[in-house]
């Protein structure tokens, strides 16, 4: 029997009213976060106590002068701090999520499993102190491993709902708003129940065309529709026997709706390790990466409330996901949870949150943006992350390039050149002369703009 706090108190509610508000999701979306914070700020000074009386410290050195000298000058503050995030989160997402919905729990349990991986890393790195900690194969192993049992287990359950096989290739399907027609010419003798029949097979739906066409009054009653009158109908319900488990969808086009098949499981693997990884790099200044996650987190408690409700699904052409206001209450426990250990890590950071953070924020991200069908939106809102990762690549592309280029024309001793001054791009303004906290500050803006534009997104279709 699930023990969270839906199934506590739904039984009460017959006694005492005020328990039917956890009915509601947004309810507990609010006091999941609200919880997460309280327990990040409650927890955090005693494992901020223990980390340093264990003298869970140190620095990787990077191999540049002024990026190491700043990491020495922070060697005292103790790392490992993600665990307060584990705690807060997973503590809350217990609670206030459903348990009966088996969505909970892969998010969850993947969230604690990179989690424990990057626990495992920061380990390494403290006990051999000249290590980079983790191979870097052995860690992305791990990532891998992680996020194939986690898609393998969203694209099984997907199978068994919708009964689709579990062996079939990408397929084109048709959109649930491709072919919406959206204006009908009355017919003598038309009725709104009978528009509704013909156009949506369905004649409850014909108050809902006569309103949508403000024909109804103060009565309430809805005049028959005129004979040769032009009349607009609104979209169609999105199926509900259809979860577009494993269906790719694109921002800004509502017609395009992609069946992947086992495609899926290779495609979430990339978004789930990519997210990981993302974060982790993000993770170099104090307050930047948890920063980012909150604001990352918040846009996707909105996106899951949105895709988790059949009106609003309908009305922004989006593809409709049953449990997501479950996962929406998840992602408010995880932006409550960052604000939480932003209270010790922003500048001067307090702890700092170690892979043991930085993996499994990026890994439950990723986990929520494979669920929620919307793996685009969150390179959108995590823009920030992205452009990171993108700053590490362009800068070792370049290099090598550029080398290559030397080797070529016969130099003695030949050197790539750089295209930032460091990578990844944070550092890039530090060696510029920008104090850390103004960097941290103007990514938290950057990212505040990206998360605008993600939910915008979601309208213009």
């Amino acid at each position: 029997m699930a023990s969270d706090f839906y199934h506590l108190f739904h039984p009460l509610q017959e006694i005492v009213s005020g328990f039917r508000l956890f009915d509601y999701i947004t309810f507990r979306a609010t006091w999941a976060a609200v919880l997460a914070f309280l327990v990040a700020t409650v927890v955090g000074p005693g494992i901020v106590a223990s980390l340093k009386r264990r003298k869970v410290a140190g620095y990787v050195a990077t191999g540049s002068g002024v990026v190491d000298a700043e990491r020495k000058r922070k060697a005292e503050v103790p790392t490992m701090g993600g665990v307060i995030l584990l705690v807060g989160v997973a503590l809350s997402g217990f609670l206030f999520a459903r348990l009966d919905t088996p969505y909970t729990w892969i998010v969850l349990v993947s969230f604690l499993a990179f989690g424990a991986l990057g626990a495992a890393d920061d380990a390494k790195k403290l006990r051999d102190p000249k290590s980079q900690g983790m191979q870097p194969r052995h860690k992305l192993f791990g990532q891998v491993t992680i996020a194939f049992l986690t898609i393998t287990a969203l694209y099984a359950l997907g199978n068994t709902e919708d009964g689709t096989p579990w062996l079939r290739g990408p397929e084109m399907k048709p959109s649930p708003y491709g072919q919406w027609v959206k204006r009908h010419v009355v017919e003598p003798g038309d009725t709104w129940a009978t528009i509704a029949e013909q156009r949506y097979g369905d004649q409850s739906r014909g108050g809902q065309i006569a309103r949508y066409n403000g024909r109804v009054g103060r009565t309430g009653e809805a005049p028959a529709p005129l004979a040769g009158r032009e009349i607009r109908l609104p979209p169609p319900w999105p199926d509900p026997s259809d979860h577009h488990r494993a269906d790719l969808q694109v921002p800004f086009v509502k017609s395009f709706c992609l069946d992947l098949g086992l495609l899926f499981i290779p495609l979430g693997i990339l978004v789930i390790v990519g997210a990981s990884n993302a974060v982790n790099l993000t993770d170099g200044l104090d307050g930047l990466a948890i920063g980012i996650t909150a604001t990352v987190a918040s846009a996707f408690a909105v996106i899951a409330y949105i895709v988790g409700r059949v009106d609003f699904s309908r009305e922004l052409h989006l593809f409709y996901v049953p449990e997501a206001g479950e996962l929406g209450v998840i992602a408010a426990a995880l932006a409550g949870g960052s604000l939480g250990f932003l209270w010790f890590n922003g500048y001067p950071a307090q702890v700092f949150m170690g892979d043991t953070g930085s993996l499994s924020i990026g890994g439950i991200l990723g986990v929520l943006a494979v669920a929620l069908r919307h793996e685009f939106t969150l390179a959108i809102a995590g823009g920030m992350f992205v452009v990171e990762v993108l700053s590490v690549v362009a800068q070792r592309t370049y290099f090598k390039q550029t080398r290559r280029a030397a080797r070529r024309r016969g130099e003695a001793n030949p050197q790539g050149k750089r295209l930032l001054l460091c990578a990844p791009l944070h550092h890039h303004y530090q060696f510029q002369g920008l104090h850390e906290n103004k960097v941290t500050v103007r990514f938290w803006i950057v990212s505040v703009i990206c998360i605008l534009l993600a939910l915008a997104s979601l309208k213009m279709r």
